[in-house]
């Protein structure tokens, strides 16, 4: 009882305190205080502001490149579904934030080229080519391509040329030059492409060296992943490099890669018009290996089955 005296009191005074505790006028002065606050923290802001530190002049730049960064992902992500007019419209915000952004102006250049707006689409490449110098082999790709979609070869094969030894994925490349090639039915030319095609469509580690070009886009803001990769690109790619990678997997999807039958099928079609017709069935029989269902490498194997029956046996000697 003695406990429960002391306590709570018996007159009352508990209510009272708690009363004068939450009065009002104590609300307006805590609130008057926070206001106070509130300004301080807001004028000593303008003044840092207004003598635009390093770390503040950091840490806006950050944020730009941020902002900048999302909407080119966004823009890559609609590229990548082909729904071209909103990836413009993304990559066209990213350059509202940072106007000389190679390349999301690159990206965009190639949205403009798949959408039809070839004007635009070499617009932006020249005005990408003058900014900077060392993305030149990229940037040829792009004129390469834009040609191509203009029917004008010629001036395509040149700037696809220009890529070739490049950072630029260099099995794409080669493959732009060899159906342009057999468009023009320069066969031996086209043969060369399409086997460089293969190559780098085989090999483990030019297909590891064109994963870190790639990412190069990813990591541009960071100088340090950056230079880890040009020193990579600098030196080559060895098998002990690849270590971390289970070499028995990329080998397993590479012989069921549609890609790599499709250019067995164009090898094997470049030999026929050769009369290598041995060497086309290798090539149409590998492809059908590689991918089952391939209707264009079956029928290649009826035709020349076919020619068979006309052609002398000496042609179709291994």
């Amino acid at each position: 009882m003695c406990c429960l005296f002391f306590t709570i009191p018996a007159d009352g005074s508990h209510q009272s305190n708690r009363r004068r505790r939450w009065s009002p006028s104590r609300w307006q002065t805590f609130l008057t205080w926070f206001l106070v606050l509130v300004w301080l923290a807001l004028v000593s802001f303008g003044a840092i502001s207004l003598t635009n530190p390093q770390w503040l002049q950091e840490w806006g730049h950050q944020g730009v490149q941020a902002e900048s960064r999302t909407y080119k992902q966004y823009g890559d992500s609609f590229l990548h579904q082909g729904d071209y007019p909103r990836a413009i419209a993304h990559y066209q915000k990213a350059l509202q934030i940072t106007p000389e952004r190679v390349s999301v102006m690159m990206n965009l250049a190639v949205a403009y080229t798949y959408a039809g707006f070839l004007q635009e689409a070499d617009r932006v490449l020249k005005a990408a080519s003058r900014l900077e110098s060392n993305r030149q082999d990229l940037i040829s790709f792009n004129l390469g391509e834009l040609l191509e979609r203009q029917g004008k070869t010629e001036e395509a094969i040149r700037y696809y040329k220009e890529a070739i030894g490049s950072k630029v994925d260099q099995g794409l490349v080669y493959r732009k030059l060899g159906l342009l090639y057999l468009g023009a039915k320069r066969y031996e030319e086209a043969l060369e492409a399409f086997e460089n095609t293969l190559a780098n469509q085989t090999d483990v580690k030019l297909s590891y060296m064109d994963m870190l070009n790639r990412s190069l886009d990813d990591y541009e803001d960071d100088s340090v992943t950056l230079s880890i990769i040009g020193a990579q690109f600098s030196r080559g790619v060895s098998i002990a490099d690849l270590a971390l990678y289970d070499l028995k997997i990329i080998r397993y999807l590479q012989e069921s890669d549609p890609e790599i039958a499709k250019t067995h099928n164009h090898l094997a079609y470049i030999q026929v018009q050769r009369k290598d017709y041995s060497s086309a069935a290798l090539h149409y029989q590998r492809s059908l290996e590689i991918w089952s269902g391939n209707s264009d490498a079956q029928r290649g194997i009826d035709y020349l089955a076919k020619l068979r029956q006309e052609a002398p046996p000496s042609d179709f000697e291994h």
